[in-house]
């Protein structure tokens, strides 16, 4: 009898902790919104209000991108906190962290989070090859993504590699190929249109903050890009390594 019922105790005990586990990874959906989902990632919009403070939550190892200026205090579940400050339009790498996030400022942050589902060992930065293409970067010969000029690798672990892309208006780029699963992050309104080989030129606006996923991995794709408008194209690609 006194085993059967330590043993319903120890049942309910971690059904407790597992709902309190469960609750803490949560995010409130007033702070967080998933913007995409797969097997692989997991896309959010970080929305934190002026002195507004999130509930204690659980990320997996994440690359973030600022859309605004982040001045936070962050709360560790050890007792502990540090501030961290960073400029709008920025990348940053974060290992698996359980926190509580404090907004500093008198305006709302707001922050793209890209979480990788199967990161099992902490990124380690690798700088990446600088190899020259020969290709023509034409529709039937395009250039690889990283290869591009106006493309610049500005970050790339063992789970992601970062490309900042520029077109200045008036300015087109090379036919390229995608040949990985991207986000791609917009960090100002543009005006462009893109053109797949052989097919006409469509308009694609692009809009400061949006966040877009886009499969490479299985289905490769080619396109170039045209800065048609007054303001300058910019855009950072986080492509998912295999």
């Amino acid at each position: 009898m006194e085993i059967a019922k330590f043993a319903a105790l120890l049942l309910l005990s971690l059904s407790i902790t597992a709902v309190a586990s469960i609750a803490q990874s949560a995010i409130s959906p007033s702070v967080a919104k998933v913007e995409f989902e797969n097997d692989q990632i997991r896309v959010l919009r970080a929305t934190v209000g002026a002195h507004q403070k999130t509930p204690m939550h659980q990320h997996p190892s994440r690359a973030g991108i600022t859309i605004t200026e982040n001045d936070l205090r962050v709360y560790l579940s050890d007792g502990t906190s540090t501030t961290s400050t960073r400029g709008a339009h920025q990348i940053f790498w974060s290992e698996p962290v359980t926190h509580q996030v404090e907004n500093l400022s008198d305006k709302p942050m707001e922050n793209i989070e890209i979480e990788l589902k199967r990161a099992n060992g902490t990124g380690v930065p690798v700088k990446p090859p600088t190899v020259a293409s020969n290709a023509a970067g034409t529709g039937t010969d395009p250039v690889a993504v990283e290869q591009e000029p106006h493309h610049h690798v500005i970050f790339e672990n063992q789970y992601v590699r970062v490309l900042d892309v520029v077109v200045d208006p008036g300015d087109t780029t090379l036919f390229h190929k995608h040949s990985l699963d991207n986000v791609a992050v917009q960090l100002n309104d543009a005006a462009i249109k893109r053109q797949f080989p052989g097919e006409d030129w469509v308009a694609t606006p692009a809009k400061e903050g949006s966040a877009g996923f886009v499969a490479g991995t299985k289905t490769p794709y080619v396109h170039r890009i045209s800065n048609t408008g007054a303001t300058v194209f910019h855009v950072l690609d986080v492509e998912i390594l295999p």
